[in-house]
């Protein structure tokens, strides 16, 4: 169960990073498409584990068939939902709100559908899946005018989402710290952060040749980048909240798998997070040229120099209006 909460990863600031300093588009491709599954897995075997520890006999079977069940099930009414919003969306054409109010409701509705006891697949695989589908073909249903409100929303949700999930978190981290839990748990984290970002080098590295069976090659230094950008965050945070107020767990069980995930997310976005951008020009994965990036610089401060210039005019003209030379 532990092992599941910590090793969902969250890849959004170190592909926003990448975007910025031009690394290839197919590295960043990669690393979100391994976060998405990664992520759908780790919520599957988080739910086999959480019935284990909740005090269920577990047989071979039941694990293999509730396994399989969440696995592709998921992926399957992900499958069945995008092809009824494609469907819908066909038949709209021209409006924005419409529009991006059937990929919220679509969304929702997948992951209750998907989670709902009678039917009981992963919810996120779901999602995933018609996100997936969506991306690839799905979006020419939606109207050139309504694409970019669609995207501005999506990245609005998805922001507040992740603020919602890290304040929730802080306050339940928070009103459980003790000084002796982090007296016992603290050094125990700094290994745990240690050995994770070993085992997905290993593993990484064992999967290298895979990758390149399958048509996406990467090479040592992408290998690399993987390792040190898999931060971990909301999704792991999530679990943790989850284990947090079951009342079927043991209260210091809880307790330590809160802490450590906190404290994992936290040395990965401070260490990690802030570091990937080093790491980046170091590997030489950026295509950016210096030259590039000295214009690119000047040109940043040219606009702050206009627009600080523009508010002293705004200021000076007694708020009677901008003067635009």
């Amino acid at each position: 169960m532990f092992g599941a909460i910590i090793s969902a990863t969250d890849p959004v600031a170190v592909v926003a990073i990448l975007k910025t300093l031009g690394v290839s588009k197919s590295l960043g491709t990669i690393i979100e498409g391994e976060s998405l599954f990664n992520d759908g897995t780790a919520m599957v075997i988080f739910a086999v584990a959480v019935s284990a520890v909740e005090g269920e006999t577990l047989t071979v079977g039941y694990v293999a068939g509730k396994f399989a069940r969440l696995s592709f099930g998921g992926p399957i009414l992900g499958g069945i939902m995008y092809l009824i919003l494609r469907t819908w969306l066909s038949f709209v054409h021209f409006n924005p709100v419409l529009e991006v109010n059937l990929t919220i409701c679509f969304a929702f509705i997948t992951f209750f559908v998907a989670e709902h006891p009678a039917i009981h697949v992963s919810g996120i695989l779901a999602i995933v899946i018609l996100g997936i589908l969506m991306t690839r073909s799905g979006k020419t249903t939606i109207s050139n005018r309504s694409e970019h409100a669609v995207h501005t929303v999506w990245a609005l949700v998805g922001f507040y989402a992740e603020t919602m999930i890290f304040m929730l978190a802080g306050m339940f981290f928070g009103m459980e710290m003790t000084a002796e839990l982090f007296k016992d748990n603290f050094w125990k984290s700094i290994v745990l952060y240690l050995f994770l970002i070993v085992i997905r080098l290993c593993l990484l590295m064992i999967t290298k040749p895979i990758l390149g069976l399958t048509g996406y090659p990467i090479e040592y230094s992408h290998v690399l980048l993987m390792t040190w950008g898999a931060l971990r965050g909301a999704l792991g945070l999530f679990l943790a909240m989850i284990v947090k107020t079951n009342p079927k767990i043991n209260q210091q069980t809880k307790d330590v798998v809160m802490f450590h995930a906190a404290m994992i997310a936290l040395f990965t976005l401070l260490i990690n997070g802030t570091t990937t951008g080093k790491l980046v020009a170091f590997l030489g994965l950026s295509k950016q040229s210096k030259t590039a990036k000295v214009f690119s610089k000047l040109y940043m401060q040219k606009v702050d120099d206009y627009q600080l210039a523009e508010l002293e005019v705004y200021r000076n003209c007694g708020y009677k209006g901008l003067y635009i030379p």
